[in-house]
C-alpha cells in the first residue's frame, strides 16, 4: 500500500474533516476488508500515521465480530442436527439438551471448555430469535462479541415482547458503551419497564447462588467467584472493607487490598485470627521433599507449584502427598476385583490423572466420578475390570456425555485416553507425567540447565604465573 502522503486514490474513498478516508476505514466486515488489511505488510503499516493505525485496529476488530457471528451461526446449526440429540428418557434429556452436547463437541474441536462451546451455541440460537438485531449488529461489526453477550445474557429469560423493547432501547448506542455499561443499561431498562417482572426474575435468580471452585491464576495464586444477591454481596464487601480500614488505622502494615483478602480467608468476626487449615493434595518428588533437588510439585486442582511452596504445605494443615520416584515417576497398578474400587486404587487413579480425562475439562479428579472406560464385566477375563487401566476420573457432565450422548472413550494404556465424538472427530488426552518436569520428553530439564549455565558467574582467570594442567583445557576445538 502507498505510504502516507503517497497514497493517491487507490485506497481513498473521500475526505472527512480534512482527512483522507481510506477504504478500510469504512468498509463493511467480510472477505474484502480482510483482503484490504492483508495488503498492508509490516513496512506499510509502520508508515501509517497515528489516526490510521487506530482505524486499522478498529477494522480488524470488525472482522473479528463478523467472524464470531459466523461461528455462532454454525454452532446453532450444529445443535439442530440429529447427532446432537441423544435418544434417552425424558429425565436425562433435561440434563443433555442439544446445546449442551453441541457445546461439548465444539469445545473439543476449538480447545475450549464445554461451557464456552455451549455459550457459542446459545449465542447463535439467540440470533435466530427475537434478538436477531443484536446478531446483525455483531455481523456488521457495530458491536463486539462481549457487547452481544451482554445483551443476550441480560435478556435470555425475559418474555419476548419485553426483550424486543429493551433491545430496541439499548442497541442504538451500544457501540459507544463498554460491555459492562451495556449490561447495566439492559438491567436498568428491565426494571424501569416492568418492575414486577424484574422482581420475579430476581427471586428465581436468587436460587442459583453459589461459590465457584478456585480458578488458577499465575504465580501460585487463584481466584474465586461468589454469586449471590446484590444486597448480600455489597453487605459482605462493606463489612470486610470496614474491618480492613479499621486494621489499617490500628497500625496494620498490610495494604487495604491485602487486608480484605486476608480477612475473608481468616474468618471475619471470629474475634481472633484463625487461618484456614490446608486440606490439599500435593504431588511431589521425594528428592524435593528431602531438599536434595528443586523439582516442582503439583497442587491438585491448580497445577505446578514451586518447590518451596510444596515443602511449606507439609508444615501446616493437613497435607496429603504421593511421593514419586525421581528417576521415572512410575506409579504402579494396585489390582482389580470389584465394581467399586478400593480406596487405594481410587486414590492412585486420581493422583495419576489429576483432572477429568476429557481434554478440555479441568475439573479436579477428586471432584469427579471414577468411570469404567470399558463397561464393568466381572465375569470376563479381559476388559471391563476395576483396575487402573480401566478407570479414569470424569466430571459429572463428561460422564453423562460418555454414557448417553454418543461420546466414546478408550484407554489404550493406563492413563492414556482417546475420545471419539458423535461427529467422528477424535481427540487424545495423553498420560500426565507423575510429577512436573519428570517426563523425559519434556524440554524443561534442558531449559533449566541452560538458565543455570547463564546465571553461573564466569570462572575467574587463574593468577598470573599459575601453571595450568593440560587436562583442564578440555578437547581441542577441531
Amino acid at each position: 500500500m502507498p505510504a502516507e502522503g503517497e497514497r493517491g486514490t487507490a485506497f481513498q474513498v473521500g475526505m472527512l474533516a480534512g482527512r483522507a478516508v481510506l477504504q478500510w476505514h469504512v468498509a463493511e466486515p467480510g472477505p474484502r476488508l480482510a483482503e484490504l488489511l492483508a495488503e498492508l505488510d509490516l513496512q506499510s503499516l509502520e508508515k501509517l500515521d497515528d489516526y490510521d493505525v487506530v482505524e486499522f485496529v478498529a477494522a480488524a476488530e470488525r472482522i473479528a465480530s463478523w467472524a464470531h457471528h459466523l461461528a455462532a451461526r454454525g454452532a446453532a446449526e450444529l445443535s439442530k442436527r440429529e447427532s446432537m440429540t441423544p435418544s434417552i428418557d425424558h429425565e436425562l434429556a433435561l440434563d443433555l439438551p442439544p446445546d449442551r452436547v453441541a457445546g461439548a463437541e465444539l469445545g473439543l474441536r476449538l480447545g475450549t471448555s464445554p461451557r464456552a462451546g455451549r455459550e457459542l451455541v446459545r449465542l447463535g440460537l439467540a440470533f435466530h430469535s427475537c434478538l436477531a438485531p443484536t446478531g446483525d449488529a455483531l455481523a456488521a461489526g457495530r458491536i463486539d462479541v462481549q457487547k452481544a453477550r451482554a445483551i443476550v445474557d441480560g435478556l435470555h429469560s425475559v418474555p419476548t415482547q419485553l426483550a424486543v423493547v429493551v433491545q430496541d432501547a439499548v442497541l442504538p448506542r451500544a457501540h459507544t458503551r463498554t460491555a459492562r455499561q451495556l449490561a447495566g443499561d439492559v438491567r436498568a431498562a428491565l426494571v424501569q419497564l416492568d418492575p414486577d417482572e424484574a422482581a420475579q426474575r430476581h427471586a428465581e435468580s436468587a436460587k442459583t447462588r453459589y461459590l465457584g471452585r478456585p480458578v488458577p491464576l499465575p504465580d501460585g495464586m487463584a481466584g474465586m467467584w461468589l454469586r449471590t444477591t446484590a444486597p448480600e454481596a455489597h453487605a459482605l464487601y462493606s463489612a470486610v472493607d470496614e474491618a480492613a480500614r479499621a486494621a489499617r488505622r490500628a497500625g496494620d502494615s498490610r495494604t487495604i487490598d491485602q487486608l480484605r483478602a486476608d480477612l475473608v480467608c481468616e474468618g471475619l468476626g471470629r474475634g481472633e485470627r484463625s487461618r484456614l487449615r490446608v486440606d490439599v493434595r500435593v504431588l511431589v518428588p521425594l528428592s524435593t521433599l528431602l531438599g536434595s533437588s528443586e523439582e516442582p510439585g503439583e497442587l491438585a486442582g491448580y497445577g505446578p507449584i514451586d518447590p518451596d511452596t510444596a515443602r511449606s504445605l507439609a508444615r501446616g494443615g493437613t497435607w496429603r502427598r504421593l511421593v514419586t520416584d525421581p528417576a521415572s515417576g512410575t506409579v504402579l497398578d494396585v489390582g482389580r476385583s470389584r465394581y467399586e474400587p478400593p480406596a487405594e486404587l481410587a486414590e492412585l487413579v486420581r493422583q495419576r490423572d489429576r483432572t477429568c480425562v476429557s481434554p478440555t475439562c479441568d475439573t479436579s479428579a477428586w471432584s469427579c466420578e471414577l468411570d469404567h472406560t470399558e463397561a464393568f464385566r466381572p465375569d470376563e477375563v479381559e476388559g471391563g475390570s476395576t483396575s487402573a487401566g480401566n478407570l479414569g476420573p470424569l466430571s459429572k457432565g463428561c460422564h453423562l456425555l460418555k454414557t448417553h450422548a454418543g461420546f466414546e472413550l478408550e484407554q489404550p494404556s493406563p492413563g492414556e485416553f482417546l475420545w471419539t465424538t458423535p461427529t467422528g472427530h477424535r481427540y487424545a488426552r495423553d498420560p500426565v507425567p507423575a510429577a512436573p518436569g519428570l517426563d523425559p520428553r519434556s524440554p524443561i530439564h534442558a531449559l533449566r540447565k541452560d538458565l543455570a549455565d547463564l546465571a553461573r558467574p564466569p570462572e575467574p582467570p587463574p593468577p598470573r604465573g599459575t601453571a595450568i594442567d593440560p587436562k583442564d583445557l578440555g578437547p581441542p576445538p577441531f
